[in-house]
């Protein structure tokens, strides 16, 4: 059987609302295996998944495609299509899988009260089963408690066929991963390895060129100061060959500045002169195309303030019923002005379920940032943003550039990408000031660089933080107590302690 390959030869694509085009003259070719790909929020990953899919057909150019293809999307609104051929299989193969993560037999029936770990541990089960020849996975490891995420990358690591993976966890990518593929500007650049590799190779190209920048400049100097020597010289040259200063009527002197003309020594220094300045201007041209695109500023501050009083919220001890006959208790909860709490427990076990109970019994300011938006959701956000006065939508705009993304490419798709809205939420939040921020696995769908810069401007927040995440480091870093929830049989409990120093 001829070996399988996927190839992507010149590819253009656009959406219809789009100025400009997400993708552009992208061309690799890839053979069975896991193939990483990597870029900030926005750039076009999920595109490139769809194409390869063939769920989406490039405006220009070709792709080589497979026709047995699946795409395993980041979002998670929607039960998978194949549930019921997989949950009533005569094989094997479906019972192992679902064995292997987890996957209990009344979870198609509960989609509406699942977490939405649970829904990602089902999602990547269904597509694994179908097992094409081409498999699409967009963020598999989002939302996921760390033993999830490792069940995942184990069921991922047996896959056969051509594989390409969107991630942000670089830990995924550098053990799945045999090379990976680098979105910027709406370019791809290939690269071997990993994506600590690549991003390793990177670097070390972004220093090989700010050598040379400096080399060249340091050439284009040397010979621009050459050139106006070079120049002062024809100057004077063409001084003393001047008759304009000369007695009509000294003709020894005007021979001589004749015979010197039709020798030549005029043109000699201007052509010397001439040739110099060619060689600043290849200079300058070399210089120029050495030249890294613009950086965007990096960074925001969040704005807030100390609520006043003792307290944002306070419950006495109770439980919250999580469905299915099953309740999460809890202790007496307090938050304090300037508390920073750490949410943690394994999927299913009603973190997200605890925060909405919290919600409505907050009266301070509040940005709360939830787990997940769906599509329609996500639209009415990005609309609001667009409706706002001209100075502050510019102002939003801006802070949602500082957190790592192109405001550009935010009108470039169909929908912007779960880590677009975030980053707007996040944007737009800040100028109401809150007391307390809220957020629900912060860190999900955002790009490695955009996480670094969240945790930076939370770290100088002065108001009170509740994160609930899997991000151990995320957590420690930022946070001082924890409310930690852990299964109890069927039901779960909530503990409160601060952590040690």
């Amino acid at each position: 059987m001829a070996r399988l390959f996927l190839s992507f030869n010149s590819v253009e694509f656009s959406y219809p609302s789009s100025l400009y085009p997400v993708l552009k003259n992208i061309n690799f070719e890839l053979a069975p295996g896991w193939t990483g790909i990597t870029g900030e929020n926005g750039a076009g990953k999920t595109t490139l998944l769809l194409l390869a899919a063939g769920l989406l057909s490039p405006g220009a150019g070709s792709i080589r495609g497979i026709a047995d293809s699946l795409y395993c999307p980041q979002r998670t609104e929607k039960i998978p299509e194949s549930w019921e051929d997989l949950f009533f299989a005569a094989d094997n193969a479906a019972g192992r899988l679902m064995d292997s993560l987890g996957i209990e037999a009344d979870w198609p029936y509960r989609w509406e009260t699942l977490s939405h770990g649970e829904r990602k541990r089902f999602q990547v089960v269904a597509a694994l089963w179908r097992n094409p020849a081409l498999l699409a996975v967009d963020e598999p490891t989002n939302h996921l408690d760390r033993e999830a995420a490792a069940l995942i990358r184990d069921a991922l690591a047996a896959y056969r066929g051509i594989g390409l993976l969107v991630s942000h966890d670089r830990a995924l990518l550098d053990s799945l991963c045999g090379n990976c593929l680098f979105l910027r500007e709406g370019t791809v650049t290939p690269r071997p390895g990993g994506v600590s590799r690549g991003l390793a190779e990177e670097d070390r190209e972004r220093t090989e060129q700010r050598n040379l920048r400096k080399k060249l400049s340091e050439e284009e100097d040397r010979l621009t100061a050459e050139a106006a020597r070079r120049w002062r010289v024809v100057e004077g040259s063409r001084n003393r060959l001047s008759k304009r200063r000369i007695d009509p009527k000294d003709r020894d002197t005007r021979g001589k500045i004749n015979l010197a003309r039709l020798s030549g020594k005029d043109a000699v220094g201007t052509n010397l002169y001439k040739r110099m300045q060619n060689r600043v201007e290849q200079v300058e041209e070399a210089r120029e195309k050495a030249a890294n695109p613009q950086e965007r500023k990096r960074g925001i501050t969040l704005k807030g303030q100390r609520a006043r009083g003792d307290r944002l919220l306070f419950l006495d001890p109770g439980s919250i019923p999580l469905g299915e006959g099953r309740n999460l208790s809890f202790p007496e909860l307090l938050i304090r002005p300037d508390d920073r709490i750490a949410l943690s427990g394994p999927n299913g076990s009603g973190k997200s379920t605890l925060i909405r109970h919290i919600l409505p019994r907050i009266s301070a300011p509040l940005l709360y940032l939830p787990q997940e938006l769906e599509a329609a959701e996500s639209r009415d956000i990005l609309d609001a943003v667009l409706r706002e006065e001209e100075n502050l939508r510019g102002e939003i705009l801006s802070r949602f550039s500082r957190l790592g993304s192109d405001p550009r490419l935010l009108f470039k798709s169909a929908l912007p990408s779960p880590g677009e809205i975030r980053k707007l939420m996040i944007a737009r939040g800040i100028f109401y000031d809150p007391a307390l921020i809220i957020m629900d696995e912060p860190t999900n769908h955002l790009d490695m660089v955009s996480t670094g810069l969240l945790e930076a401007a939370l770290a100088e927040y002065t108001g009170a933080l509740l994160l609930v995440s899997h991000d151990e480091r995320f957590l420690s870093t930022l946070t001082k107590r924890s409310w930690t929830v852990k299964r109890a049989g069927p039901d779960s409990a909530l503990t409160d302690e601060e952590k040690l120093a």
